[in-house]
């Protein structure tokens, strides 16, 4: 005969998968979908802290190149570390914020087309992240608490350039080290993210029926 039952209830288990995959679809994403969102919330995140900080680096060059203009010893103290530190950061955030637009094609690419690779190389990329914030942040609160220490001493010694110095300094220096401080708990998040993904189920993925050998079965689910 050329259908024999056990050919016909092959068909009929495969029909029963593929419409049972297709419910399952319904349900909602995969855990593929779920991180690709992720990955774009993420450096979405990382793009606008970066406009953020070329702005306030921005503000802080204009408003330091007032300062110094003027005759005030504070005022010339306050306006240097301005323009310096805003200078540094306001720079490094532009060159930043242009290259989070090819890190995003670059992962999604790669989590496409192997996410094994990507699972890999971004846990690499985002251990690099995470161990630079560390530096970022200390050397962020070091600039704070020496600010605070040379206005300190400029009001002991009532010397007028050390006061602005030290408000300059500790100034700048701390609403960037809230800003990396926030940008390092999404990244940490995130990367908790990454990790986790090897061993999420992918609410899509059909497993085919168990049984015995088939010569052939249909199946709907992404590839990890």
């Amino acid at each position: 005969m050329p259908f024999s039952f056990a050919s016909i209830a092959r068909c009929a288990a495969s029909a029963v998968v593929l419409v049972a995959a297709s419910a399952r679809a319904e349900d909602g994403p995969s855990s593929r979908d779920v991180l690709s969102h992720d990955l774009h919330a993420y450096y979405g995140g990382e793009r606008t802290s970066a406009y953020v900080v070329a702005v306030l680096g921005a503000l802080s060059v204009a408003g330091g190149s007032v300062l110094v203009a003027q005759s005030s010893d504070f005022m010339r103290g306050l306006g240097w570390p301005l323009i310096g530190l805003g200078a540094i950061e306001g720079i490094g955030a532009v060159i930043y914020a242009f290259q989070v637009g090819a890190e995003i094609r670059h992962y999604q690419s790669s989590l496409d087309h192997d996410a094994a690779a990507y699972r890999r190389d971004e846990l690499a990329h985002m251990h690099g992240t995470t161990s630079r914030f560390v530096f970022y942040r200390l050397t962020e609160l070091g600039l704070v608490l020496g600010g605070v220490g040379a206005a300190s001493y400029g009001f002991a010694a009532n010397a007028d350039t050390w006061k602005g110095i030290g408000i300059g300094v500790a100034s700048i220096a701390l609403p960037f080290l809230v800003i990396d401080t926030i940008n390092n708990g999404r990244a940490q998040r995130y990367t908790e993210e990454v990790r986790s993904f090897e061993t999420l189920p992918d609410r899509n993925a059909v497993v085919p029926p168990m049984g015995g050998p088939t010569p052939f079965y249909l199946s709907y689910g992404g590839r990890f």
